[in-house]
């Protein structure tokens, strides 16, 4: 008998149960990331608390699945964290869970992701089961600090982000993901010591930016977002941008690796990233359902 409860104290249960299945590219939930540090700190970021967003599935006293949302009216996204579990009736504890979860999602929120390994069929079946059409497939990349190689000296103007540049970068973010999980505001209002912005600039005109992280627990960082204007490509500008953001993420010395994530069918960006020592860690699909 399946029993379904939330997670409220039992954090450190979640955590670790995440931690042994996302490892597993047959289970493999992109939102969590991977490892306990990286699991600790995706959780950690979610704006819903995952004692208030996260069901436990239990089969007797045996924890065997977990369902999760996160969610930001700002942006009128849902981030569906599952669902993740290990069972012989999968779909049967994937459905019950979903049924739990959905009333966690804000009402107002009709747009809602999946987000998982190509190798995860289950959820594969779970998504075309409940509506959710197939968005994009995407690479993983990663960069250890040993492959990095330096790009040629720069030739672009990057600096730190300023506040000068607020109108134009809102409005090229706009255009480059207009889907993005956080808008210009909130991007500016997240610049601290972990978290920064490069702008590319030529004669007080903004030609690019890269917004980029650092997670010490985790010893990675992260590039969330890079972009050029359309009038501007071709110059290398977005290698000068990624070579800033990086150069800034591993001279932090906790820093091991840098992850991005890119269309699969994005060429040109996969060969800038592979010049500079990034590897394919995994191939992901991203699931979207609108809600009427």
């Amino acid at each position: 008998m399946i029993k379904i409860i939330p997670c409220q104290e039992r954090f450190d249960e979640l955590v670790h149960f995440v931690t042994r299945l996302n490892s597993d590219g047959a289970h493999h939930i992109g939102f969590f990331g991977e490892g306990e540090a990286d699991v600790r700190s995706s959780l950690a970021e979610c704006l819903i608390t995952p004692s208030e967003g996260f069901m436990l599935a239990y089969d007797d006293d045996q924890l065997v699945g977990t369902f999760g949302v996160d969610a930001d009216p700002e942006v009128n996204k849902a981030w569906l964290y599952g669902p993740l579990v290990e069972h012989a009736e999968w779909h049967t504890v994937a459905d019950q869970l979903y049924e739990f979860v959905l009333p966690l999602i804000p009402a107002n929120i009709r747009d809602r992701i999946l987000f998982c390994d190509v190798q995860n069929i289950h959820m594969e079946e779970f998504a075309a089961r409940h509506g959710f059409p197939l968005q994009s497939e995407n690479t993983i990349l990663i960069l250890t600090r040993d492959n990095y190689k330096p790009s040629p000296k720069r030739e672009t103007q990057v600096i730190a982000y300023q506040e000068s540049f607020f109108e134009q970068f809102e409005e090229l973010h706009k255009v480059l993901f207009p889907n993005g999980s956080f808008n210009a505001t909130q991007m500016v209002k997240k610049i601290n010591e972990t978290h920064h912005i490069f702008v590319a600039v030529e004669d007080e005109h903004l030609l690019g930016y890269l917004f980029c992280k650092i997670d010490p627990e985790a010893e990675s960082g992260y590039v969330d977002f890079i972009g050029t204007d359309a009038s501007a490509r071709g110059r290398g500008i977005g290698a000068d941008l990624l070579a800033a953001g990086v150069d800034w993420m591993l001279s932090a010395p906790t820093t091991r690796k840098v992850n991005l994530t890119v269309n699969i069918d994005n060429i040109i960006a996969r060969n800038l990233y592979e010049k500079f020592g990034f590897v394919t860690e995994r191939i992901m699909r991203g699931y979207r359902k609108q809600v009427i």
